[in-house]
């Protein structure tokens, strides 16, 4: 994998545009001047995610830097954009997460906890949302494409995208909860796994269409799964580790 830019030469030139390669572990990332100027990458990025995910996913791991805003700053990008329209209409997530558990039956004894770890995720949501990508790359990787030749890094890039791209979605819905003062749960269920179907459909080309479309909500439903166990496990760590530091706390947590 190159550790350099390699730019003007024969073999990076494909289409009249010139090849940047980038190390692994600065996947998407595009700092500086060239991040914030929208030379007509950004309404490129947009269109392509919106009509083709996989081909602008393909495109980036092939090699091509100049097309479209790269995974993780696209990612960044909209999560900041997402924080402002929340900013500018009075709204955040633990509106849309108390809408959701309106429909989930909690015990009396455990709404306080219930509260802390929504009011956690809602101010950290762009860090539970960026955590989640690396176990959709996981499932995509290991679970559902281990023949495709991509590695992990490569597998990562498609889910960034779409996890970016989905925040769309999520401004218009967050638009609707303003002023229907409701929220559309089963929209909110199946928006995001379809879209994940969708990617995975137009980055795979070696299954019957029907196949990647399910394995693109496999790994949406799979990376979720993963993620939540995760999440889950460390919870319980932390909660044995409070039982044998501090066991007050922990009943105070309860009531």
């Amino acid at each position: 994998m190159a550790t350099k830019y390699q730019e003007n030469t024969a073999p990076n030139v494909r289409n009249g545009y010139t090849l940047r390669e980038l190390p692994l572990r600065k996947v998407g990332m595009i700092s500086g001047p060239e991040f914030m100027v929208f030379d007509g990458m950004f309404p490129r990025t947009l269109r392509d995610l919106t009509i083709r995910p996989g081909k602008v996913a393909k495109s980036y791991i092939d090699g091509n830097r100049v097309l479209y805003y790269g995974p993780v700053g696209y990612f960044f990008l909209m999560v900041t954009l997402l924080a402002l329209y929340l900013g500018f209409i009075d709204m955040d997530f633990t509106v849309m997460m108390k809408e959701t558990q309106k429909a989930i039956p909690i015990e009396q004894k455990n709404q306080k906890s219930q509260e802390i770890i929504t009011q956690f995720v809602s101010d950290n949501i762009k860090w539970v949302l960026f955590l989640g990508v690396p176990f959709q790359a996981f499932s995509a990787r290991y679970l559902f494409f281990r023949k495709s030749g991509y590695n992990f890094m490569e597998h990562i890039v498609l889910p960034f995208y779409a996890s970016g791209h989905l925040l769309w979605s999520t401004i218009l819905l967050f638009t609707y909860m303003k002023f229907v003062n409701t929220m559309p749960s089963l929209l909110v269920s199946i928006i995001s796994p379809l879209f994940f179907g969708f990617a995975y459909l137009t980055f795979m080309s070696n299954q019957s269409k029907v196949k990647l479309f399910f394995k693109g909500v496999g790994i949406y439903y799979g990376g979720q799964l993963l993620f939540i166990l995760s999440f889950t496990l460390l919870a319980v760590i932390a909660v044995l580790g409070i039982t044998l530091i501090n066991p007050d706390l922990l009943h105070q947590l309860n009531r």
